[in-house]
């Protein structure tokens, strides 16, 4: 592919992504694409077959940058390697990538009918990122305690997610905390909670970090497929 095509299929990935925000995959049409980026709608079906494909290029690109952020955040973070650690993460990925929040939540307004499809990207990868595959990394790296029920903390931490999202999209009342208030308080508890007193979270962190290289580069071979 070359630099004009590889550009213009950036472009139309940029404008699917925004118009599936802003419109949801219900209202979202081809042509409403070929118009966001000045493009007869015969060119954006020459890179892109069908609405379908186009999507699930958007959300491959997003799960990438998902893992790529998220996986910077870790590394950078002193208190990383936890579930603390990976929460922390996790939340603040969430709020600067408002698309990657949207798939983690399953947004039915952002997604409408292709989370019900057989063959959407929802049904095809459901674990993506999923919270217990991390958990049970922690385990084996000795950064979550050995007792703790891994399908519950997993369903709770997930059940949490949406809510903050909430928090992060929306205005709170003047004596409201903050999203970053109620994040780190949150995060503070989870490490209290769930971290061995002799935890090493250097060590969580090298797990976690090799967990989503595998992730990433077995998203890629699924693409290179498609």
């Amino acid at each position: 592919m070359g630099v004009n095509e590889l550009e213009r299929e950036q472009a139309i990935l940029d404008a699917a992504a925004g118009l599936l925000l802003r419109l949801g995959y219900n209202k979202l049409t081809m042509g409403d694409v070929a118009e966001a980026v000045d493009l007869h709608r015969g060119l954006v079906y020459l890179c892109f077959k069908s609405k379908d494909e186009l999507v699930e290029a958007v959300l491959v690109r997003e799960l990438d940058r998902y893992a790529e952020t998220w996986r910077a955040r870790v590394e950078a973070d002193p208190r990383g390697g936890d579930v603390a650690g990976v929460y922390r993460a996790m939340v603040h990925v969430l709020k600067t990538l408002p698309l990657a929040s949207a798939i983690s939540a399953r947004d039915p307004e952002v997604f409408g009918k292709y989370l019900r499809k057989p063959g959407s990207l929802f049904a095809t990868r459901p674990n993506t990122f999923g919270m217990r595959e991390f958990l049970l990394l922690m385990r084996e790296a000795g950064t979550l305690r050995p007792e703790v029920d891994i399908r519950a903390l997993a369903f709770i931490l997930d059940a949490l997610t949406p809510a903050l999202r909430h928090v992060f999209l929306t205005r709170g009342e003047p004596d409201q905390p903050s999203a970053e208030e109620v994040l780190e308080t949150l995060a503070d508890l989870l490490g209290r909670a769930l971290t061995p007193p002799d935890a090493t979270l250097a060590t969580g962190k090298a797990a976690l970090l090799d967990g989503l290289d595998q992730i990433h580069a077995a998203g890629s071979r699924e693409g290179a497929g498609s």
